[in-house]
């Protein structure tokens, strides 16, 4: 249910049915038509369909950026099949908006938080790992003075939030990638 993405649409009397697997490092994306396996590419994957239409997928680190087919200059989404934990997080946001809206803004929250508060971090290890190399950059970055704890519940919060945010299908490349 968490590790595989199962998209759909009907289109031109057929059935397409995109399916990802987040966990497999080569992020093959499989296009089926009727059941059948059709098209297997990489990630963003663009498959052209017989009348020029065409699917586009892309997975983000996790769930997708993109599951869309493109007619005729307009796009729609590709909705989650059901049994995934998209369309239950979907089923979830119809039966319960409100709580889902928080949830989503909670998300958002925790990533930024998140993001603000382990930059500084980061950009500090990529300067060290620069001076091992050999190559001393000569600058160190103010971090926030954060307790173990802390640290290991936020970095467990963001996981949550953006497997929240990769159920919900929204794509931030800046929070998200």
């Amino acid at each position: 249910m968490f590790w595989r993405g199962l998209f759909g649409a009907g289109y031109g009397g057929s059935s397409y049915v995109v399916e990802v697997d987040f966990f497999d490092f080569g992020e093959k994306v499989r296009l089926y038509r009727d059941g059948c396996l059709a098209e297997e590419q990489k990630s963003p994957a663009r498959f052209v369909l017989d009348d020029g239409a065409v699917i586009e997928a892309a997975m983000a680190l996790y769930g997708m950026k993109r599951a869309h087919l493109v007619a005729s200059g307009r796009a729609r989404a590709l909705l989650p099949l059901p049994g995934t934990a998209e369309a239950l997080r979907l089923a979830f946001d119809r039966e319960h908006p409100v709580a889902s809206r928080v949830i989503a803004a909670v998300s958002w929250a925790v990533l930024v938080v998140a993001l603000v508060t382990q930059i500084p971090n980061l950009l500090n290890s990529l300067a060290q790992g620069a001076a091992w190399l050999g190559i001393p950059l000569g600058f160190s970055v103010p971090t926030f003075a954060l307790s173990e704890w802390l640290n290991t519940l936020l970095g467990a919060l963001g996981i949550v939030a953006g497997l929240d945010r990769g159920l919900r299908m929204v794509h931030s490349p800046l929070l998200d990638d």
